[in-house]
Protein backbone atom coordinates (compact mmCIF):
# COMPACT_ATOMS: atom_id res chain seq x y z
CA UNK A 1 0.00 0.00 0.00
CA UNK A 2 1.27 3.25 -1.01
CA UNK A 3 2.08 5.67 1.95
CA UNK A 4 1.42 9.35 2.28
CA UNK A 5 3.57 11.45 1.79
CA UNK A 6 4.50 14.72 4.18
CA UNK A 7 4.96 17.25 1.52
CA UNK A 8 1.39 17.06 0.89
CA UNK A 9 -0.12 17.32 4.71
CA UNK A 10 -0.09 15.14 7.57
CA UNK A 11 -0.08 11.31 7.51
CA UNK A 12 -1.77 10.95 10.72
CA UNK A 13 -5.15 12.08 9.24
CA UNK A 14 -5.82 9.26 7.19
CA UNK A 15 -9.13 9.78 5.91
CA UNK A 16 -7.91 13.36 4.56
CA UNK A 17 -6.05 10.95 1.92
CA UNK A 18 -6.76 9.14 -1.05
CA UNK A 19 -3.58 7.19 -2.58
CA UNK A 20 -2.92 5.05 -5.91
CA UNK A 21 -4.74 5.55 -9.09
CA UNK A 22 -7.84 2.89 -8.68
CA UNK A 23 -11.39 3.32 -9.82
CA UNK A 24 -13.50 5.70 -7.36
CA UNK A 25 -16.58 7.02 -6.64
CA UNK A 26 -18.43 10.17 -4.90
CA UNK A 27 -21.28 10.79 -3.48
CA UNK A 28 -23.62 14.17 -2.95
CA UNK A 29 -25.81 14.81 -0.51
CA UNK A 30 -28.67 16.47 -2.30
CA UNK A 31 -29.96 18.47 0.19
CA UNK A 32 -26.62 20.10 1.15
CA UNK A 33 -24.83 19.44 -2.03
CA UNK A 34 -21.96 18.36 0.25
CA UNK A 35 -19.19 15.52 -1.82
CA UNK A 36 -17.95 12.69 -0.25
CA UNK A 37 -14.93 10.67 -1.84
CA UNK A 38 -15.03 6.71 -1.59
CA UNK A 39 -11.28 6.62 0.60
CA UNK A 40 -11.29 3.26 -1.24
CA UNK A 41 -10.75 2.18 -4.69
CA UNK A 42 -13.67 -0.17 -6.46
CA UNK A 43 -13.99 -1.78 -8.53
CA UNK A 44 -17.22 -1.38 -11.52
CA UNK A 45 -19.16 -4.21 -10.66
CA UNK A 46 -18.56 -2.73 -6.71
CA UNK A 47 -19.89 0.70 -8.10
CA UNK A 48 -22.89 -0.77 -9.62
CA UNK A 49 -24.20 -2.24 -6.63
CA UNK A 50 -23.58 0.42 -4.61
CA UNK A 51 -26.93 1.89 -3.67
CA UNK A 52 -26.54 5.35 -2.01
CA UNK A 53 -29.43 5.50 0.56
CA UNK A 54 -32.27 8.19 0.47
CA UNK A 55 -30.70 11.82 0.32
CA UNK A 56 -27.71 10.94 -1.40
CA UNK A 57 -26.67 10.56 -5.26
CA UNK A 58 -23.64 9.19 -6.69
CA UNK A 59 -22.17 12.09 -8.09
CA UNK A 60 -18.79 11.10 -9.87
CA UNK A 61 -16.79 7.82 -11.15
CA UNK A 62 -13.29 7.87 -12.76
CA UNK A 63 -9.97 6.36 -12.29
CA UNK A 64 -7.82 8.97 -9.98
CA UNK A 65 -4.98 9.94 -12.10
CA UNK A 66 -3.06 11.54 -9.57
CA UNK A 67 -0.46 9.26 -7.13
CA UNK A 68 -1.79 10.77 -4.40
CA UNK A 69 -3.93 13.60 -2.83
CA UNK A 70 -4.66 15.17 0.15
CA UNK A 71 -7.65 17.02 1.53
CA UNK A 72 -6.82 19.32 4.22
CA UNK A 73 -10.08 20.36 5.73
CA UNK A 74 -13.60 19.60 5.02
CA UNK A 75 -15.35 22.61 3.20
CA UNK A 76 -16.67 24.64 5.69
CA UNK A 77 -13.80 24.20 8.17
CA UNK A 78 -12.14 27.03 9.87
CA UNK A 79 -8.96 24.95 9.84
CA UNK A 80 -6.92 22.26 8.55
CA UNK A 81 -7.93 18.74 10.49
CA UNK A 82 -9.22 15.57 10.03
CA UNK A 83 -11.97 15.90 7.51
CA UNK A 84 -15.81 14.85 8.51
CA UNK A 85 -16.77 10.63 7.45
CA UNK A 86 -19.26 8.95 7.02
CA UNK A 87 -19.54 5.15 6.80
CA UNK A 88 -22.50 3.17 3.88
CA UNK A 89 -22.43 -0.41 2.92
CA UNK A 90 -19.13 -1.28 4.23
CA UNK A 91 -17.04 2.01 2.45
CA UNK A 92 -15.95 5.01 4.50
CA UNK A 93 -16.39 8.56 2.67
CA UNK A 94 -15.12 11.71 3.21
CA UNK A 95 -16.47 14.87 3.04
CA UNK A 96 -13.44 16.98 0.98
CA UNK A 97 -16.00 19.37 -1.90
CA UNK A 98 -18.96 21.62 -1.91
CA UNK A 99 -19.30 22.92 -5.86
CA UNK A 100 -20.20 26.92 -6.05
CA UNK A 101 -20.99 27.09 -9.82
CA UNK A 102 -20.91 25.47 -12.83
CA UNK A 103 -20.91 26.94 -16.56
CA UNK A 104 -21.33 24.61 -19.63
CA UNK A 105 -19.26 26.16 -22.55
CA UNK A 106 -20.09 26.30 -26.66
CA UNK A 107 -17.15 23.59 -27.03
CA UNK A 108 -19.46 20.95 -24.64
CA UNK A 109 -16.62 21.33 -21.55
CA UNK A 110 -18.33 22.26 -18.04
CA UNK A 111 -16.11 24.29 -15.79
CA UNK A 112 -16.81 24.66 -12.31
CA UNK A 113 -15.89 26.43 -9.14
CA UNK A 114 -15.70 23.83 -6.04
CA UNK A 115 -15.07 25.02 -2.58
CA UNK A 116 -12.17 22.45 -1.60
CA UNK A 117 -8.90 22.06 -0.45
CA UNK A 118 -6.90 19.77 -2.32
CA UNK A 119 -3.39 18.88 -3.54
CA UNK A 120 -1.88 16.50 -5.61
CA UNK A 121 1.35 14.64 -6.09
CA UNK A 122 2.35 13.19 -9.28
CA UNK A 123 5.35 10.96 -9.37
CA UNK A 124 8.94 11.81 -11.45
CA UNK A 125 8.60 9.46 -14.94
CA UNK A 126 5.60 10.21 -15.70
CA UNK A 127 3.89 11.77 -18.68
CA UNK A 128 0.67 14.23 -17.83
CA UNK A 129 -1.25 15.78 -20.36
CA UNK A 130 -2.26 19.62 -18.98
CA UNK A 131 -5.01 21.36 -19.36
CA UNK A 132 -3.45 25.15 -20.39
CA UNK A 133 -5.69 28.20 -20.21
CA UNK A 134 -3.56 30.69 -22.01
CA UNK A 135 -3.22 32.72 -19.16
CA UNK A 136 -0.20 31.31 -17.33
CA UNK A 137 -1.95 28.51 -15.86
CA UNK A 138 -2.90 25.10 -16.10
CA UNK A 139 -5.28 22.18 -14.98
CA UNK A 140 -3.69 19.00 -13.79
CA UNK A 141 -5.48 15.56 -14.51
CA UNK A 142 -7.51 14.71 -11.27
CA UNK A 143 -9.93 11.65 -12.46
CA UNK A 144 -10.39 10.48 -16.05
CA UNK A 145 -11.92 7.79 -18.18
CA UNK A 146 -11.77 3.84 -17.27
CA UNK A 147 -10.88 3.20 -20.56
CA UNK A 148 -6.71 3.38 -20.87
CA UNK A 149 -6.89 3.97 -24.66
CA UNK A 150 -9.12 7.05 -24.48
CA UNK A 151 -7.69 10.51 -24.33
CA UNK A 152 -8.98 14.37 -24.31
CA UNK A 153 -8.70 16.08 -27.70
CA UNK A 154 -8.42 19.96 -28.63
CA UNK A 155 -11.73 19.78 -29.98
CA UNK A 156 -13.22 19.22 -26.94
CA UNK A 157 -11.71 22.88 -25.83
CA UNK A 158 -12.94 26.14 -25.86
CA UNK A 159 -10.65 28.86 -27.75
CA UNK A 160 -8.34 29.90 -25.33
CA UNK A 161 -7.45 26.79 -24.23
CA UNK A 162 -4.62 23.98 -25.53
CA UNK A 163 -3.92 20.57 -24.21
CA UNK A 164 0.10 20.53 -23.53
CA UNK A 165 2.19 16.92 -22.88
CA UNK A 166 4.77 16.61 -19.89
CA UNK A 167 7.22 14.53 -18.97
CA UNK A 168 8.20 14.48 -15.37
CA UNK A 169 12.35 14.58 -14.25
CA UNK A 170 10.82 15.32 -10.72
CA UNK A 171 7.85 14.78 -8.55
CA UNK A 172 5.32 17.51 -9.10
CA UNK A 173 3.01 18.68 -6.35
CA UNK A 174 0.34 20.85 -7.32
CA UNK A 175 -1.66 22.99 -4.50
CA UNK A 176 -4.95 23.93 -5.86
CA UNK A 177 -6.27 27.05 -4.67
CA UNK A 178 -10.18 27.47 -3.00
CA UNK A 179 -11.99 27.87 -4.90
CA UNK A 180 -10.94 25.26 -7.16
CA UNK A 181 -11.09 25.99 -10.77
CA UNK A 182 -12.48 22.38 -12.53
CA UNK A 183 -12.98 21.36 -16.05
CA UNK A 184 -14.79 18.36 -17.52
CA UNK A 185 -14.18 17.38 -20.94
CA UNK A 186 -16.19 15.31 -22.71
CA UNK A 187 -17.71 14.00 -19.32
CA UNK A 188 -14.77 11.99 -19.15
CA UNK A 189 -11.56 13.87 -17.73
CA UNK A 190 -11.45 16.54 -15.22
CA UNK A 191 -8.98 18.59 -14.40
CA UNK A 192 -8.33 20.45 -11.43
CA UNK A 193 -6.40 24.11 -11.07
CA UNK A 194 -5.60 26.86 -11.32
CA UNK A 195 -1.41 26.28 -10.84
CA UNK A 196 0.84 28.62 -12.14
CA UNK A 197 2.57 26.62 -15.22
CA UNK A 198 5.73 27.62 -14.40
CA UNK A 199 5.37 24.70 -11.61
CA UNK A 200 5.38 22.35 -14.47
CA UNK A 201 7.70 23.56 -16.41
CA UNK A 202 10.38 23.63 -13.53
CA UNK A 203 10.55 19.59 -12.89
CA UNK A 204 8.96 18.61 -16.37
CA UNK A 205 10.32 18.77 -20.30
CA UNK A 206 7.34 19.21 -22.83
CA UNK A 207 7.09 16.41 -25.22
CA UNK A 208 4.33 16.80 -28.49
CA UNK A 209 0.61 16.22 -27.98
CA UNK A 210 -0.76 15.17 -31.63
CA UNK A 211 -4.15 14.68 -30.25
CA UNK A 212 -6.80 16.52 -32.39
Amino acid sequence: MTAPDPRLGNPDWADNWTLGGGLRFELMEKATRRVFIGQEEATASEIEAFEPPEGLSQALVGAARADMAFFARSPGSDHDGPVETMELGGRRFSYVARPLGLDTLASGAVEMRIDKYHSMLYRAGRTLDLLDFGDGTVATPAWGSTDSSSTPTNAMLTSSWRLRRFQLSDDLITKIPNPARVVVLDRAFGFHGPVNRTLIENVAQEVPYECD
